[in-house]
């Protein structure tokens, strides 16, 4: 038998160099925060190549975050060289699906071409099948939104008896109407030759199903899969790994149930505790050893954990030392909250030398934030708000990004309706809606509906009735027609382009942005000259991605650069890495999922918020309990817990309860920082303001 190399497992714990060296058949690893779960991963894809167990092509890695599977190909890159890195498939199950349909969507029915519908598209085609309801009763298409999410995410048709997730579950009215408007809208997105975010993932499986030959090539790429985060894995997901491994079975999991906090978007944290029943021959392995944090942290967040009624047993432990207690503040608003947070972190500073990038505040909802920001603009210390608004939701982005969408794929709907009076051009409803009558009859594309309609000529007088006063209908129709002339004019042209590359991608899009002067056209709709820079800023940063792409991507073209932009928005947010380095990070405890600080400041610790009030009307406190865990395990030297007596919700002074996970922390964790009275409570302070704060 040939020797085994082992370097790559070397300096590994136990636990870890098990899971990194066990490659045949199904593995669990079971990793609690910080337990170095990333290191294990790429070291196993390191030792598979070293021992020549398979070629770094036949490894597929997948995780939830293009930053994650960033962070892991330049790891393995670090390990086994950049050339055996790329050739390993390391990607979010979002790409790898994208890949897959681009190839062979034919066989389901869709054009190479298919565009992704971003969340907004998504909107805009629910909003349409909306208003066509047969009912009086209005609705929501943000609910429905949800709704179709996550039926396609459960792998369930809306259809059958008792299919209704929760999210709608006590509102009849959307429940009647479900079927019909999911039908509805699936059928939009076809007509578009279009895909939603979920559809990328049901697609691919519906194809695998329908075409056992496609499926058979796509398993036999792959010796070895490992997926990351898999407490986050959804139906869906689950049957595409199955499909994956059905013959080898070499799949490896990593994931901790204790951190699975997004089943509001579909995650289901009984895939990873069900895994011996999908593999019974599974070998377990733990990871409890934490690199992180303090042992007191850890106490508390295990002291909180375990009383969730249904998880896999493990006890984090590290070796850094127990630090300091867990400081509870206790203050009379969210006012007060800010300016002690703030007080607080100023201490620290001058005993720590921290720096101001070196703390977090977390929150459960995104409008506690308003409070924090104001008090840290007024006092000019720097900070960055995570999770805000996507730069792909910005109007002038989604503009210029449809506009591409169209050149793309004439039948993009959401996109065509979006740019064909953007800048205006005399095209109204009426006319649009006989475009779409053609469309229909015809199976045609919007512009080739237009098309035709030039041909037709002028249309009846009664088409043309809400005319805009003082117009005549020829007089209408001749605005019309000469706007149906310019667009389709400038898609011809900017179509052609693309096709012989004239002048490279980058530069193609700047013309096609001076040709519509949309400069001018941010011009007429900007309030004053700091939006308009700010709005064409954005802009620039679109045409500035398009040319660093182009630059990395020899073969670059607009459908590529599509399907990348909208699959890693991040990349086109203002560097937020770099943002994020010069202030302190203000984030929701979801979007702190895999992060860590020196400092973590958990604000608003009372019922209603953490837990929410929603869970505690369920009594549902599983998943409220695993997101206050996540949010402990973030910090690495100490967290301060805060909890105001009263909170302003819906314009009126309430008062709060404290969160009962406090109950659940051994007291001796703790050191109650009292700044206001509750129920005869002394005011002042029961503990003076540390002096033991570590450096980070």
């Amino acid at each position: 038998m040939a020797s085994i190399d082992d370097t790559y497992v070397k300096g590994l714990n136990p636990p870890q160099r098990e899971a990194a060296l066990r490659t045949e058949g199904p593995v669990l690893v079971l990793a609690g925060a910080g337990s170095g779960k990333t290191r294990v991963i790429t070291r196993r894809i390191a030792h598979i190549i070293a021992n020549q167990l398979a070629r770094p092509q036949q490894i597929l890695a997948v995780t939830f975050t293009n930053k994650a599977a960033n962070e892991m190909r330049e790891r393995v890159a670090e390990l086994v060289g950049p050339k055996a890195a790329r050739a390993v498939f390391i990607s979010t199950f979002h790409s790898f699906c994208l890949r897959v349909l681009r190839k062979h969507c034919e066989a389901i029915g869709y054009r190479k071409n298919f565009s992704i519908a971003s969340e907004s598209d998504s909107r805009t085609l629910l909003r349409r099948v909306v208003d066509a309801l047969p009912s009086n009763d209005s609705f929501s298409p943000g609910i429905f939104q949800a709704e179709i999410s996550l039926f396609k995410n459960m792998n369930r048709d809306p259809s059958a008896e008792g299919a209704l997730p929760v999210a709608t579950a006590t509102q009849a009215k959307y429940s009647s109407y479900m079927g019909d408007v999911y039908e509805a809208y699936a059928s939009s997105l076809r007509a578009a030759n279009a895909m939603d975010f979920d559809d990328l993932m049901l697609q691919t499986l519906r194809l695998w199903r329908e075409h056992p030959d496609i499926a058979e090539r796509c398993r036999g790429a792959f010796r070895y899969v490992m997926v990351d985060e898999y407490q986050d894995t959804n139906q869906v997901q689950l049957e595409l790994v199955r499909a994956l491994v059905a013959e080898h079975r070499n799949l490896c999991v990593v994931g901790d149930d204790d951190q699975s906090i997004y089943a509001w978007r579909g995650a289901d944290s009984r895939i990873i505790l069900d895994f011996e029943k999908h593999y019974p021959e599974a070998a377990i392995i733990t990871l409890d050893q934490n690199y992180r944090s303090t042992g007191t942290i850890l106490k508390a967040a295990n002291a909180v954990i375990q009383n969730n009624g249904t998880r896999r047993e493990k006890k984090l432990w590290s070796d850094l030392g127990e630090g300091r207690p867990l400081d509870w503040f206790v203050v009379a608003d969210e006012e007060a909250e800010a300016r002690e947070a703030l007080g607080y972190m100023k201490h620290i500073q001058s005993r720590s030398g921290a720096r101001w990038n070196d703390f977090a505040f977390l929150y459960r909802s995104n409008q506690q934030s308003k409070t924090l920001e104001i008090a840290l603009r007024q006092a000019g210390i720097p900070y960055v708000v995570i999770g805000g608004q996507d730069f792909f939701e910005r109007t002038e982005v989604k503009d210029i990004i449809s506009y591409l969408k169209v050149l793309a794929n004439p039948r993009d709907e959401a996109a065509f309706l979006r740019v064909v009076n953007m800048p205006r051009r005399g095209i109204g409803d009426q006319t649009l809606h006989t475009v779409h009558d053609i469309c229909l009859r015809d199976n045609c594309s919007l512009g080739q509906a237009l098309a035709q309609i030039l041909k037709q000529g002028p249309p009846r007088q009664a088409e043309f009735l809400d005319a805009e006063a003082g117009f005549s209908p020829n007089a209408e129709w001749s605005r019309t027609e000469q706007g149906i002339r310019e667009f389709l004019s400038l898609l011809k042209t900017f179509r052609e382009r693309l096709k012989t590359g004239e002048g490279g991608l980058k530069a193609i899009v700047e013309d096609l942005v001076l040709a519509i002067d949309y400069h001018g056209e941010l011009q007429r709709s900007c309030k004053n000259a700091a939006q308009l820079q700010a709005r064409w800023q954005n802009v620039e940063l679109v045409l500035k991605t398009i040319g660093d792409y182009e630059a990395a991507n020899e073969k670059a073209t607009l459908a590529s650069f599509l399907d990348e932009s909208h699959l890693n928005s991040d990349g086109m947010k203002n560097s937020r890495e770099e943002r994020r380095r010069e202030g302190v990070t203000l984030m929701t405890i979801h979007s702190s999922k895999g992060l860590e600080f020196p400092f973590v400041f958990l604000m608003g610790c009372e019922d209603g918020l953490i837990p929410h009030q929603k869970s505690i009307e369920d009594n549902n406190l599983d998943e409220e309990r695993r997101l206050f865990y996540v949010a402990l395990t973030r910090g690495r030297r100490h967290v301060a817990l805060f909890e105001a007596l009263t909170r302003t919700k819906g314009g009126k002074e309430r008062s709060t309860k404290p969160s009962r996970f406090f109950q659940e922390i051994p007291p001796e964790l703790l050191r109650q920082q009292i700044r206001a009275a509750r129920d005869g409570m002394a005011v002042g302070n029961t503990e003076q303001d540390p002096e033991d704060i570590e450096a980070p």
